[in-house]
Protein backbone atom coordinates (compact mmCIF):
# COMPACT_ATOMS: atom_id res chain seq x y z
CA UNK A 1 0.00 0.00 0.00
CA UNK A 2 2.85 2.39 0.85
CA UNK A 3 4.39 1.70 -2.58
CA UNK A 4 1.09 2.53 -4.31
CA UNK A 5 0.75 5.72 -2.23
CA UNK A 6 4.33 6.73 -3.10
CA UNK A 7 3.77 6.20 -6.82
CA UNK A 8 0.64 8.39 -6.68
CA UNK A 9 2.76 11.15 -5.15
CA UNK A 10 5.45 10.72 -7.80
CA UNK A 11 2.85 10.90 -10.58
CA UNK A 12 1.39 14.08 -9.05
CA UNK A 13 4.82 15.74 -8.83
CA UNK A 14 5.58 14.71 -12.42
CA UNK A 15 2.24 16.12 -13.56
CA UNK A 16 2.99 19.48 -11.92
CA UNK A 17 6.43 19.52 -13.60
CA UNK A 18 4.87 18.75 -17.01
CA UNK A 19 2.49 21.67 -16.63
CA UNK A 20 5.31 23.99 -15.61
CA UNK A 21 7.57 22.76 -18.43
CA UNK A 22 5.06 23.18 -21.23
CA UNK A 23 3.38 26.39 -20.09
CA UNK A 24 5.95 28.12 -17.88
CA UNK A 25 8.97 30.25 -18.67
CA UNK A 26 12.61 29.26 -18.42
CA UNK A 27 15.70 31.25 -17.47
CA UNK A 28 18.79 31.52 -19.68
CA UNK A 29 20.74 28.69 -21.18
CA UNK A 30 24.32 27.84 -22.19
CA UNK A 31 26.39 26.02 -24.84
CA UNK A 32 29.84 25.65 -26.26
CA UNK A 33 31.00 25.79 -29.84
CA UNK A 34 33.48 23.22 -31.15
CA UNK A 35 35.83 25.46 -33.10
CA UNK A 36 38.28 22.88 -34.39
CA UNK A 37 36.38 20.09 -36.10
CA UNK A 38 33.27 19.15 -38.02
CA UNK A 39 30.17 17.74 -36.35
CA UNK A 40 31.21 14.11 -36.56
CA UNK A 41 28.20 12.16 -35.35
CA UNK A 42 27.32 10.82 -38.75
CA UNK A 43 25.69 7.66 -37.43
CA UNK A 44 23.46 9.22 -34.78
CA UNK A 45 20.31 9.38 -36.92
CA UNK A 46 20.59 5.71 -37.83
CA UNK A 47 21.49 4.85 -34.27
CA UNK A 48 18.45 6.55 -32.80
CA UNK A 49 16.23 4.87 -35.37
CA UNK A 50 17.50 1.33 -35.02
CA UNK A 51 18.35 1.14 -31.34
CA UNK A 52 14.59 1.07 -30.69
CA UNK A 53 14.52 -2.53 -31.88
CA UNK A 54 14.33 -4.64 -28.73
CA UNK A 55 15.34 -8.24 -28.12
CA UNK A 56 13.52 -9.90 -25.23
CA UNK A 57 15.62 -12.45 -23.42
CA UNK A 58 13.62 -15.59 -22.68
CA UNK A 59 12.61 -15.99 -19.02
CA UNK A 60 14.17 -12.60 -18.17
CA UNK A 61 12.45 -9.42 -16.98
CA UNK A 62 14.99 -7.07 -18.53
CA UNK A 63 15.25 -5.91 -22.14
CA UNK A 64 18.48 -5.46 -24.06
CA UNK A 65 19.43 -3.62 -27.26
CA UNK A 66 22.65 -3.68 -29.25
CA UNK A 67 23.66 -1.83 -32.40
CA UNK A 68 26.96 -2.30 -34.25
CA UNK A 69 27.77 -0.26 -37.35
CA UNK A 70 30.74 0.30 -39.65
CA UNK A 71 30.98 2.91 -42.41
CA UNK A 72 33.42 4.33 -44.94
CA UNK A 73 33.11 7.94 -46.05
CA UNK A 74 34.54 11.08 -47.62
CA UNK A 75 34.66 14.53 -45.98
CA UNK A 76 35.49 17.42 -48.33
CA UNK A 77 36.18 19.95 -45.54
CA UNK A 78 37.44 18.15 -42.44
CA UNK A 79 38.18 21.24 -40.31
CA UNK A 80 35.38 23.46 -41.64
CA UNK A 81 37.62 26.31 -42.73
CA UNK A 82 38.47 28.14 -46.00
CA UNK A 83 41.44 25.80 -46.64
CA UNK A 84 38.99 22.90 -47.31
CA UNK A 85 41.16 19.95 -46.30
CA UNK A 86 39.48 16.81 -47.74
CA UNK A 87 40.01 13.25 -46.55
CA UNK A 88 38.47 9.80 -46.35
CA UNK A 89 37.51 8.29 -43.01
CA UNK A 90 36.40 5.05 -41.38
CA UNK A 91 33.66 5.05 -38.76
CA UNK A 92 32.66 2.46 -36.17
CA UNK A 93 29.84 2.56 -33.60
CA UNK A 94 28.84 0.10 -30.90
CA UNK A 95 25.87 0.95 -28.70
CA UNK A 96 24.27 -1.28 -26.08
CA UNK A 97 21.61 -0.79 -23.42
CA UNK A 98 19.67 -2.70 -20.80
CA UNK A 99 16.40 -1.71 -19.12
CA UNK A 100 14.81 -3.26 -16.05
CA UNK A 101 11.17 -2.72 -15.01
CA UNK A 102 10.95 -1.68 -11.35
CA UNK A 103 7.14 -1.73 -11.35
CA UNK A 104 4.30 -1.24 -13.79
CA UNK A 105 5.19 2.36 -14.60
CA UNK A 106 8.91 2.98 -14.09
CA UNK A 107 11.95 1.39 -15.73
CA UNK A 108 15.62 1.72 -14.87
CA UNK A 109 18.06 1.80 -17.84
CA UNK A 110 21.79 1.85 -18.54
CA UNK A 111 23.45 2.58 -21.90
CA UNK A 112 27.05 2.44 -23.05
CA UNK A 113 28.31 3.53 -26.48
CA UNK A 114 31.59 4.08 -28.30
CA UNK A 115 31.94 6.07 -31.53
CA UNK A 116 35.25 5.92 -33.39
CA UNK A 117 36.13 8.02 -36.46
CA UNK A 118 39.57 7.59 -38.03
CA UNK A 119 40.84 9.89 -40.80
CA UNK A 120 43.52 8.51 -43.09
CA UNK A 121 45.49 11.77 -43.55
CA UNK A 122 43.95 14.46 -41.31
CA UNK A 123 44.74 12.40 -38.24
CA UNK A 124 44.32 15.32 -35.82
CA UNK A 125 40.57 15.06 -36.46
CA UNK A 126 40.39 11.35 -35.53
CA UNK A 127 38.38 10.82 -32.37
CA UNK A 128 36.88 8.33 -29.95
CA UNK A 129 33.70 9.40 -28.16
CA UNK A 130 32.45 7.25 -25.26
CA UNK A 131 29.17 7.68 -23.36
CA UNK A 132 27.93 6.03 -20.17
CA UNK A 133 24.28 6.84 -19.50
CA UNK A 134 22.01 5.93 -16.59
CA UNK A 135 18.42 6.94 -15.90
CA UNK A 136 14.75 6.22 -15.28
CA UNK A 137 11.76 6.23 -17.63
CA UNK A 138 8.18 6.44 -16.43
CA UNK A 139 4.76 6.15 -18.08
CA UNK A 140 2.23 8.62 -16.71
CA UNK A 141 -1.35 9.62 -17.46
CA UNK A 142 -2.53 11.16 -20.74
CA UNK A 143 0.02 9.35 -22.92
CA UNK A 144 2.94 11.12 -21.18
CA UNK A 145 6.34 9.50 -20.69
CA UNK A 146 9.18 11.01 -18.65
CA UNK A 147 12.86 10.16 -19.10
CA UNK A 148 15.41 11.47 -16.58
CA UNK A 149 19.08 10.71 -17.22
CA UNK A 150 22.72 11.43 -16.49
CA UNK A 151 25.32 10.84 -19.22
CA UNK A 152 29.09 10.87 -18.70
CA UNK A 153 30.92 11.61 -21.97
CA UNK A 154 34.64 11.17 -22.66
CA UNK A 155 35.95 12.75 -25.87
CA UNK A 156 39.45 11.77 -26.98
CA UNK A 157 41.35 13.02 -30.01
CA UNK A 158 44.30 10.84 -30.97
CA UNK A 159 46.51 13.81 -31.98
CA UNK A 160 44.72 16.86 -30.65
CA UNK A 161 44.89 17.12 -26.86
CA UNK A 162 43.37 20.61 -26.88
CA UNK A 163 40.04 19.22 -28.03
CA UNK A 164 39.74 16.48 -25.40
CA UNK A 165 37.24 16.84 -22.57
CA UNK A 166 35.17 14.98 -20.01
CA UNK A 167 31.53 16.01 -19.98
CA UNK A 168 28.46 15.39 -17.88
CA UNK A 169 24.96 15.69 -19.35
CA UNK A 170 21.97 15.68 -17.02
CA UNK A 171 18.48 16.15 -18.36
CA UNK A 172 14.82 15.30 -18.55
CA UNK A 173 12.69 14.48 -21.61
CA UNK A 174 8.90 14.70 -21.52
CA UNK A 175 6.95 13.17 -24.41
CA UNK A 176 3.22 13.04 -25.01
CA UNK A 177 0.98 11.38 -27.58
CA UNK A 178 -1.65 13.72 -28.98
CA UNK A 179 -4.91 13.06 -30.89
CA UNK A 180 -4.83 12.27 -34.63
CA UNK A 181 -1.38 10.61 -34.47
CA UNK A 182 0.39 13.78 -33.36
CA UNK A 183 3.05 13.86 -30.66
CA UNK A 184 5.31 16.42 -29.04
CA UNK A 185 8.32 16.42 -26.75
CA UNK A 186 10.18 18.84 -24.50
CA UNK A 187 13.75 18.41 -23.27
CA UNK A 188 15.89 20.30 -20.80
CA UNK A 189 19.61 19.43 -20.51
CA UNK A 190 22.51 20.75 -18.48
CA UNK A 191 25.91 20.00 -20.05
CA UNK A 192 29.25 20.51 -18.28
CA UNK A 193 32.59 20.10 -20.10
CA UNK A 194 36.07 20.16 -18.61
CA UNK A 195 39.00 20.47 -21.03
CA UNK A 196 41.77 18.93 -18.93
CA UNK A 197 44.58 19.71 -21.44
CA UNK A 198 43.54 23.26 -22.35
CA UNK A 199 43.90 26.26 -20.05
CA UNK A 200 41.33 29.04 -20.21
CA UNK A 201 42.42 32.48 -21.44
CA UNK A 202 42.19 35.30 -18.93
CA UNK A 203 40.91 38.80 -19.72
CA UNK A 204 44.32 39.97 -21.00
CA UNK A 205 44.75 37.20 -23.58
CA UNK A 206 47.19 35.05 -21.60
CA UNK A 207 46.60 31.60 -20.18
CA UNK A 208 45.12 31.35 -16.70
CA UNK A 209 45.86 28.68 -14.09
CA UNK A 210 42.46 27.01 -14.66
CA UNK A 211 41.26 24.41 -17.15
CA UNK A 212 38.79 25.63 -19.72
CA UNK A 213 35.25 24.79 -18.58
CA UNK A 214 32.06 25.17 -20.64
CA UNK A 215 28.48 25.01 -19.38
CA UNK A 216 25.33 24.65 -21.42
CA UNK A 217 21.64 24.77 -20.53
CA UNK A 218 19.55 23.67 -23.49
CA UNK A 219 15.83 23.86 -24.19
CA UNK A 220 14.45 21.74 -27.03
CA UNK A 221 10.90 21.30 -28.32
CA UNK A 222 9.57 19.16 -31.18
CA UNK A 223 6.15 18.50 -32.69
CA UNK A 224 5.47 15.65 -35.09
CA UNK A 225 2.92 13.39 -36.72
CA UNK A 226 2.86 9.70 -37.62
CA UNK A 227 1.28 8.73 -40.93
CA UNK A 228 0.74 5.37 -42.56
CA UNK A 229 4.19 5.15 -44.17
CA UNK A 230 5.97 8.19 -42.83
CA UNK A 231 6.78 10.41 -39.89
CA UNK A 232 7.26 14.20 -40.03
CA UNK A 233 8.66 16.44 -37.27
CA UNK A 234 9.50 20.10 -36.75
CA UNK A 235 11.78 21.24 -33.94
CA UNK A 236 13.38 24.21 -32.27
CA UNK A 237 16.35 24.44 -29.91
CA UNK A 238 17.86 27.26 -27.89
CA UNK A 239 21.07 27.30 -25.87
CA UNK A 240 23.59 29.85 -24.64
CA UNK A 241 27.27 29.14 -24.24
CA UNK A 242 28.88 30.01 -20.92
CA UNK A 243 32.66 29.51 -20.77
CA UNK A 244 35.33 30.57 -18.29
CA UNK A 245 37.54 31.46 -21.28
CA UNK A 246 37.12 35.20 -20.72
CA UNK A 247 39.34 36.80 -23.37
CA UNK A 248 36.81 38.73 -25.49
CA UNK A 249 34.25 36.19 -24.17
CA UNK A 250 35.39 34.12 -27.11
CA UNK A 251 33.17 31.08 -26.52
CA UNK A 252 30.08 32.88 -25.19
CA UNK A 253 27.19 33.06 -27.63
CA UNK A 254 23.46 32.49 -28.08
CA UNK A 255 22.33 29.80 -30.52
CA UNK A 256 18.92 29.11 -32.03
CA UNK A 257 18.13 26.15 -34.29
CA UNK A 258 14.93 25.69 -36.30
CA UNK A 259 14.35 22.71 -38.54
CA UNK A 260 12.38 19.70 -39.72
CA UNK A 261 12.95 16.01 -40.47
CA UNK A 262 11.02 13.19 -42.11
CA UNK A 263 11.17 9.41 -42.55
CA UNK A 264 9.35 7.68 -45.42
CA UNK A 265 8.93 3.93 -45.97
CA UNK A 266 9.31 3.50 -49.74
CA UNK A 267 8.90 -0.29 -49.63
CA UNK A 268 8.95 -2.90 -46.90
CA UNK A 269 12.75 -2.95 -47.08
CA UNK A 270 13.68 0.51 -48.38
CA UNK A 271 13.28 3.73 -46.38
CA UNK A 272 14.41 7.33 -46.76
CA UNK A 273 15.37 9.99 -44.22
CA UNK A 274 15.80 13.75 -44.72
CA UNK A 275 16.41 16.71 -42.43
CA UNK A 276 17.13 20.42 -42.61
CA UNK A 277 17.79 23.11 -40.03
CA UNK A 278 18.95 26.71 -39.78
CA UNK A 279 21.23 27.89 -36.98
CA UNK A 280 21.80 31.47 -35.79
CA UNK A 281 24.69 32.36 -33.46
CA UNK A 282 25.25 35.74 -31.78
CA UNK A 283 28.47 36.24 -29.80
CA UNK A 284 28.34 38.34 -26.66
CA UNK A 285 31.95 39.55 -26.73
CA UNK A 286 33.80 38.29 -29.82
CA UNK A 287 34.40 41.09 -32.32
CA UNK A 288 35.48 40.99 -35.95
CA UNK A 289 39.10 42.00 -36.80
CA UNK A 290 38.21 44.89 -39.13
CA UNK A 291 35.84 46.56 -36.67
CA UNK A 292 36.37 46.04 -32.91
CA UNK A 293 33.00 47.68 -32.23
CA UNK A 294 31.06 45.02 -34.18
CA UNK A 295 30.30 41.65 -32.63
CA UNK A 296 30.47 38.46 -34.65
CA UNK A 297 27.24 36.80 -35.73
CA UNK A 298 26.89 33.63 -37.82
CA UNK A 299 24.02 32.03 -39.66
CA UNK A 300 24.25 28.60 -41.21
CA UNK A 301 22.28 25.63 -42.35
CA UNK A 302 22.67 21.86 -42.54
CA UNK A 303 20.77 19.43 -44.74
CA UNK A 304 21.01 15.63 -44.70
CA UNK A 305 19.55 12.75 -46.70
CA UNK A 306 19.84 8.98 -46.28
CA UNK A 307 18.61 5.77 -47.89
CA UNK A 308 18.40 2.52 -45.90
CA UNK A 309 17.89 -0.96 -47.26
CA UNK A 310 17.12 -3.89 -44.96
CA UNK A 311 19.22 -6.79 -46.21
CA UNK A 312 17.90 -9.05 -43.46
CA UNK A 313 15.71 -8.54 -40.40
CA UNK A 314 18.70 -7.30 -38.39
CA UNK A 315 21.14 -5.99 -41.04
CA UNK A 316 20.71 -2.69 -42.90
CA UNK A 317 22.79 -0.96 -45.57
CA UNK A 318 22.78 2.86 -45.45
CA UNK A 319 23.90 5.59 -47.86
CA UNK A 320 24.23 9.00 -46.17
CA UNK A 321 24.91 12.54 -47.38
CA UNK A 322 25.03 15.85 -45.50
CA UNK A 323 25.92 19.39 -46.52
CA UNK A 324 26.79 22.26 -44.15
CA UNK A 325 27.31 25.94 -44.84
CA UNK A 326 28.04 28.87 -42.55
CA UNK A 327 27.91 32.59 -43.33
CA UNK A 328 29.46 35.15 -40.98
CA UNK A 329 30.48 38.80 -40.77
CA UNK A 330 33.91 37.39 -39.82
CA UNK A 331 35.43 36.04 -43.09
CA UNK A 332 37.48 33.30 -41.37
CA UNK A 333 34.25 31.74 -40.10
CA UNK A 334 32.73 31.33 -43.57
CA UNK A 335 32.82 27.73 -44.77
CA UNK A 336 30.93 24.94 -46.49
CA UNK A 337 31.43 21.21 -46.61
CA UNK A 338 29.79 17.90 -47.38
CA UNK A 339 30.11 14.38 -45.99
CA UNK A 340 29.20 11.17 -47.84
CA UNK A 341 29.30 7.71 -46.29
CA UNK A 342 28.21 4.14 -46.91
CA UNK A 343 27.63 1.97 -43.86
CA UNK A 344 26.34 -1.34 -42.54
CA UNK A 345 24.19 -1.43 -39.40
CA UNK A 346 23.51 -4.60 -37.46
CA UNK A 347 21.03 -4.93 -34.59
CA UNK A 348 20.90 -7.71 -32.04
Amino acid sequence: MMGSHLMKKLNFVAAVFVAMAFFGGFAGAADMKEEETTEKFLGRAEERSYKKVETLREHKRYKTKLLVSAAQGYDDNVFLDPQRKADTFSEFIIDGSISYPMNGRWDFFFEASTHDITYWEATSASLIDTDLKIGFEGRLFGGITVNAYNDIEMMEYQKNDNGEYVGDKAGIVIKQKLPNNFFHAFEYQYYYKNFSDRKAFNGWGGFSDYDRVDRRNTLDYSLGMYMKKSMFKVFGEYFKNDSNDSYLDYYDYDSTKLGASAIYLITKKLSAYASYYRQFRYYSGRTIPDDPTTREHDRGWVTSASLYYDITKNATLGLNYSYRQNKSNYPAQKYSGSITSLGMYYRF
